[in-house]
């Protein structure tokens, strides 16, 4: 049985979901979670006609599971609507292809240079605002082929560690993946690069659950190899590590052997920042940093970091480097949400919804943005125009590293 199937009755009409959605305050027509979620359901169930448009526009920041007192699930209530919302014929095709980066990031990393190229160009931005509805105002992310995959670290250090490298990490930002590699080694820590594909989050904030549950039922039998062995899971992506540590027992629900593997996988997942943390806190953590040479670093939050229930171990780790300035902005959602912002028709929401960051940015004047997330630190930069980075690489240069980027 799943968990929104027990807590449906638990809500009590608060609002606290709505407190803290994004949306409504960037969108005054939004319905919120409230309305989206524990209402709707309630008619849905009795198979009463309530579909609605404004499901797509769930950021799926999970702020409204958080907020809850009564652990209502309510993200995960609009989630499975959004999986049997009626889409025109283009949007719904737009949107299976992004609920599969994976497949876009193996067609796209075959001749990097020239999909660049294409990508960057104005008159395909037209094309495709007018074909497939993404918003001509982004810009894409560099593609490169594959080249993390089969990595493992020679030297059998202390512990050793399965990395998950998402998407983004596989086929767009492999210097960072390689940061985050060399990062590990400086406390002595093993690292083998998982098979595992993509973990299906894009799948679900794009409603195709099919896809979402084919994905989590191939990485749990990957994954459950490693925490068989006693092996820890660590991934650098704070969405894909949501997914990883509570999105497939949400998704496998139904089968109870299934459901008792994924939590089992669940519980060793960490994200990259809360691992270092641990060593930190158990004296294992290399702290040989050199005095910082940057000025001052503005940091975000992503949402889901909070939804962890992390409390910003990044900013933390970063506050041990000597003389690093890093500013905490605290300026909620980024609006980015994915695959939410590249959609020509919430382009506007989504930087309205980003609008208290990129001044949270703009006052605090900083050398670099950092976050976690690959999608908040595409928007901090194009709402800000401020350079952003992974806090790993940061941290990494503290040791006295090159930068990999460049070198």
């Amino acid at each position: 049985m799943r968990h929104s199937d027990v807590t449906l009755d638990n809500c009590l009409k608060c609002s606290d979901c709505n407190s803290v959605c994004p949306v409504m305050t960037a969108h005054p027509a939004y319905p919120g979670p409230k309305h989206l979620g524990p209402e709707l359901e309630k008619f849905r169930r009795e198979g009463l006609p309530c579909d609605s448009d404004w499901l797509e526009y769930c950021l799926g920041c999970e702020r409204c599971d958080v907020a809850c007192p009564n652990q209502v699930n309510v993200a995960e209530l609009i989630i499975e609507a959004k999986g049997r919302h009626r889409k025109p014929f283009m949007r719904k095709l737009r949107d299976l292809l992004l609920a599969r980066p994976a497949l876009l990031g193996m067609g796209l990393s075959i001749l990097p240079q020239l999909t660049d190229r294409i990508l960057a160009m104005g008159l395909t931005k037209r094309l495709m605002s007018l074909t497939t509805g993404i918003a001509a105002e982004r810009s894409f992310p560099a593609y490169h082929r594959p080249s993390l995959h089969r990595y493992r670290s020679g030297k059998a250090g202390a512990e050793r560690v399965m990395f998950y490298l998402g998407c983004s990490m596989r086929y767009n930002e492999q210097s960072l993946g390689q940061a985050c590699f060399d990062l590990l080694g400086k406390s002595g820590v093993e690292v083998e690069v998982s098979k595992a594909g993509c973990c299906g989050y894009p799948a679900l904030a794009n409603g195709d659950i099919t896809e979402a549950r084919r994905r989590v039922r191939t990485n749990l039998d990957e994954l459950y190899k490693a925490v068989e062995q006693g092996v820890k899971i660590v991934t650098a992506c704070t969405s894909c590590g949501q997914m990883l540590k509570s999105g497939f027992t949400s998704q496998l629900g139904d089968d109870p052997a299934l459901a008792a593997k994924a939590r089992q996988v669940e519980e060793s997942v960490y994200d990259l920042g809360e691992y270092l943390m641990g060593l930190a806190e158990q004296g294992r953590l290399n702290t040989q940093f050199a005095p910082s040479t940057h000025g001052v670093l503005a940091y975000h939050s992503p949402c889901h970091q909070g939804t962890q229930g992390l409390n910003r171990p990044w900013y933390h780790l970063l506050r041990l480097v000597p003389g690093l300035q890093v500013q905490d902005l605290n300026a909620g959602c980024c609006g980015m949400a994915g695959t939410f912002g590249f959609k020509q028709e919430k382009y506007e929401v989504s930087m309205k919804v980003g609008s208290r960051l990129f001044q949270a940015i703009e006052q605090a004047s900083p050398e670099l943005a950092l976050s976690e997330c690959p999608t908040c630190r595409m928007q901090m930069t194009h709402g800000s125009g401020v350079p952003s980075r992974h806090p790993a690489e940061l941290l990494l240069e503290a040791y006295g590293e090159k930068d990999h980027r460049t070198a």
